[in-house]
């Protein structure tokens, strides 16, 4: 028996083994090989046509670590290779071995594929233990789901679709999403296998029109195709597609999230054409009912966290507009007593100085009767901008006390800094040049000012006590003031 009568009894085997004479560059594919891996013809090829991943890293095995190169070291081979052919790309378990014919010696790798391994059992226990496989693995992405957070959903999305394409033994594994429109969809997840060329960055807003086969299937649930090349004239864009990527075999089922296409999961096979089995729809269409109840979840919690922001802004607003003057935008009598109150307590509290401004608008009844209310609400608005940029302290509070008058409450202020603060805000307001003609005083819009200020040596312990009672009595210290400044001619500040 001659070489040629070992090589021709080795290829009709039919089992899946690929051979080599050590030290020979030509590897030989048995019938069953063939079978697996969708190679039409028996052919010496070089090594360069078998390429080994590591199924875990993707990495390409080196030839120094390929599974022929150990078994001819003598070493024993038994682990799981991504093994790419020309045509096909498919997970496997390699067992090596060595026989010696009267033509000499032969390197044997056996190639255990998953399609091998789905047949090589009993069928039906086979099926069981697959089955019961796949739904450990939908159960545990189920439960990272279930507690899944906007943040957290990409990587989970990402590791289930890894899992599936493992599972399934397939090449690429994706997510498309559609626009609220569906006039575009875009990939959002992709997974590869060892050896597959990814196209997630290129099939980004792709117009859904540009797809009618396709999107006419997709709309009804699934698009299954076994063999690209039996594809009919209408979708002669999609097989365009198809071709440069070179997928020959493709299934794809819809997304659903609150009634409307949300998307499609699909996988595809690349190199041969591969005939969709039952569970493979099925264990697809769970992965899509997973993720569109996940997705569906998601939405509605975006949807209650959006009413509730909403909410949230709405009641601030309210409180806003609860606590803001509307003419002038600054505080308005009920935020200047509820901040007077803390103020004080914090002041009792800490041992803290707390100084108060009224300020009242000299003649102000003359200016309106002399130039109208416009003028008057224009004058004040004025008045009220001048007093926020003479007060620069972060914790000062501005508030339209009532009318014409105004005060403000200066925190961590005592009374030598109070004094210079009404002399600022006294030239500010009439450096405004608001004309006044109508005023016996000045031809020009003036205040008065009242000053109180509150000064403690040490933290007092009766604070709640004594902040309602102190708060009136600073109020009336200042109002007191007021008239004074008032009865000395206006345009002045009193203590």
């Amino acid at each position: 028996m001659n070489t040629t009568d070992i090589l021709s009894i080795l290829c009709q085997m039919p089992s899946s083994i690929l051979f080599k004479c050590p030290e020979s560059a030509s590897i030989y594919a048995s019938k069953g090989f063939e079978q697996d891996f969708g190679i039409s013809q028996s052919d010496s090829v070089g090594t360069h046509s078998f390429v080994f991943f590591d199924p875990e890293t993707k990495d390409v095995i080196p030839p120094c670590n390929s599974p022929f190169t150990l078994a001819e070291k003598g070493e024993i081979v038994a682990q799981h290779f991504r093994l790419q052919t020309g045509l096909r790309t498919m997970n496997c378990f390699v067992e090596s071995g060595v026989i010696t014919t009267p033509a000499g010696m032969w390197v044997v790798l056996q190639v255990k594929t998953n399609v091998t391994a789905l047949f090589s059992e009993n069928k039906k226990s086979s099926a069981v233990s697959k089955h019961i496989a796949f739904n450990q693995l939908l159960t545990n992405f189920s439960s990272k789901l279930i507690t899944a957070s906007v943040h957290e959903l990409d990587g989970i999305i990402d590791q289930a679709l890894a899992a599936f394409g493992v599972f399934c033994d397939v090449d690429r594994c994706y997510l498309f999403e559609f626009s609220d429109d569906t006039e575009c969809m875009s990939n959002t997840h992709e997974w590869v296998a060892a050896g597959v060329t990814p196209f997630i960055d290129e099939l980004q807003n792709m117009p859904t029109s540009s797809l009618p086969f396709f999107m006419t299937h997709i709309t009804d649930g699934m698009f299954k195709v076994d063999d690209v090349a039996t594809l009919p004239d209408e979708a002669a864009a999609e097989k365009h597609i198809f071709d440069e990527e070179r997928i020959f075999s493709i299934l794809c089922v819809r997304i659903m999230v609150d009634d409307t296409m949300y998307g499609f999961i699909g996988c595809d096979i690349i190199g041969s054409p591969y005939v969709w089995n039952a569970f493979d729809i099925e264990y697809l269409r769970r992965i899509g009912e997973m993720l569109g109840n996940t997705l569906q979840s998601l939405h509605n919690r975006k949807a209650l966290q959006k009413a509730q922001t909403e909410l949230l802004e709405a009641n601030k607003q309210l409180e806003r507009l609860a606590n803001i003057d509307g003419l002038t935008g600054i505080a308005n009598r009920r935020l200047f007593d509820s901040t007077l109150l803390r103020d004080v307590k914090r002041c009792f509290e800490q041992g803290e100085a707390l100084s108060l401004l009224l300020i009242d608008v000299d003649l102000f009844k003359q200016y309106n009767d002399a130039y109208g209310h416009v003028a008057g609400d224009a004058a004040l608005q004025k008045i009220a901008d001048t007093l926020t940029n003479s007060c620069a302290g972060n914790v000062d509070l501005v508030a339209r006390y009532g009318g014409e008058e105004f005060a403000v409450i200066l925190p961590n202020t005592r009374l030598d800094e109070l004094h210079a603060i009404a002399a600022r805000i006294i030239r500010n307001v009439k450096f405004l040049d608001i004309h006044h003609q109508a005023s016996d005083y000045d031809n020009k819009l003036t205040v008065s000012i009242g000053m109180a200020c509150l000064e403690l040596s040490s933290p007092c312990k009766d604070a709640a006590l004594q902040s309602s009672e102190s708060a009136l009595s600073l109020v009336q210290q200042a109002d007191r003031a007021l008239y004074r400044a008032k009865a000395s001619g206006r345009n002045c500040a009193k203590l």
